[in-house]
């Protein structure tokens, strides 16, 4: 009999779910779609680029909608349970308000294991792709950088020379102010190559890079050794920090060694790091946040209006929002570590919800 139970909440659960998250992703997508279409105005980018752009941006927002579809989904499953009386027939069967809600907190975390481990690294390469789009219509510019396992590569162009160039170092330090091994690759207007450099160290400064033990290979000329050189460059220090990949775009089996190795070359993986706890903390959080909507319709009867307990809901995931962005907010900064910063929400969720569980159970005894 439970069994068959536990397959009928399921199904249940189940149902509530698809119907609350096709409401908020349609909301999300139809947003975001006015926001691509903002963000366009004036630099004539087709409809049909700004559609491809909010449906590669879509998945990377699902993350916002699936803790907020997990609970007003169960909320709405204990209520319509309530509404048609199965809960008392439940109740009188000897079986509780939290026994009811283990097939959602089964069901639940089933959800949010196979976003982690199979969605997220599906939504990393749709955000690459929103990201080649973005700057290739949106902002119109290219990326200074990319940062690789395999040392930097760098686009640049040289005023002095009139050239363009390409340069790649094995090694980075500080941010990428200090380059170790590097080789600079030249190129005129017209794309012709015009010459090659090797040295064993770089360092930015003031728009110039100065270049240590270098071999400068001109197309034409004699190459030559320098022990000091100084190269013009229009690029800053900020201009290859701000050309990380972002933290969606790297999948959560790839985030640890990223992290890593952002660290050894002198970055703040801080942005990482929060997205990769937000990740592995997420089941844990969907499941608070059922647990919390369970708690939410405990005691309630088919002749109770639902009103005060649709109010409290709004109210409650209003606070959790507000109280989540704080705690994102000290992570980002440092102020708390950032596994804190993530912890802490399926922790204080949980606890409001065994709170109004127990003063549900007091009111209850009061009655009696």
């Amino acid at each position: 009999m439970f069994n068959i139970l536990n397959k009928y909440l399921f199904k249940k659960f189940l149902s509530s779910f698809i119907l609350t998250f096709l409401i908020l992703a349609t909301i999300i997508f139809v947003g975001d779609f006015v926001e691509q279409f903002r963000k366009s105005t004036g630099k004539d980018v087709p409809i049909i680029i700004i559609f491809q752009l909010t449906s590669f941006n879509f998945p990377s927002l699902i993350s916002f909608a699936l803790p907020v579809s997990a609970f007003f989904g169960s909320l709405m499953c204990f209520l319509s349970l309530v509404r048609s009386s199965e809960t008392i027939t439940m109740h009188t069967s000897g079986l509780s308000m939290q026994r009811l809600a283990i097939p959602g907190l089964f069901f639940y975390f089933i959800i949010g294991m196979v976003y982690v481990t199979s969605v997220n690294p599906l939504i990393s390469v749709f955000e690459k792709k929103y990201s080649e789009l973005e700057f290739m219509y949106i902002d119109r510019v290219d990326k200074f950088a990319s940062i690789t396992k395999n040392g930097l590569w760098l686009k640049q162009d040289n005023s002095e020379k009139g050239f363009s160039s390409v340069l790649y170092a094995k090694n980075i330090k500080n941010k990428g102010q200090d380059l170790i091994d590097f080789m600079v690759l030249e190129y005129d207007e017209n794309g012709f190559f015009q010459g090659r450099l090797d040295g064993s160290k770089a360092k930015l400064n003031d728009g110039y890079w100065e270049m240590f033990n270098t071999q400068v290979t001109p197309k034409y000329n004699e190459s030559y050794y320098s022990e000091y050189l100084l190269y013009k460059t229009n690029i800053n220090l900020d201009d290859i920090g701000d050309s990380l990949s972002s933290p969606s775009s790297i999948s959560i089996w790839r985030l640890v060694t990223f992290i890593n190795f952002l660290e050894e070359l002198g970055y703040s993986a801080i942005d990482f790091k929060m997205h990769l706890y937000n990740l592995v903390f997420m089941p844990l959080f969907i499941l608070a946040l059922v647990y919390l909507a369970s708690s939410l319709v405990n005691g309630l009867k088919q002749s109770d209006k639902f009103g005060f307990t649709i109010v409290s809901s709004l109210i409650l995931i209003f606070f959790l929002y507000f109280l989540s962005n704080l705690l994102d907010a000290l992570g980002a900064t440092s102020q708390i570590h950032p596994i804190l910063a993530k912890s802490l929400m399926p922790i204080i969720t949980m606890i409001i919800a065994i709170i109004i569980f127990q003063f549900e159970n007091l009111r209850i005894k009061k009655i009696i």
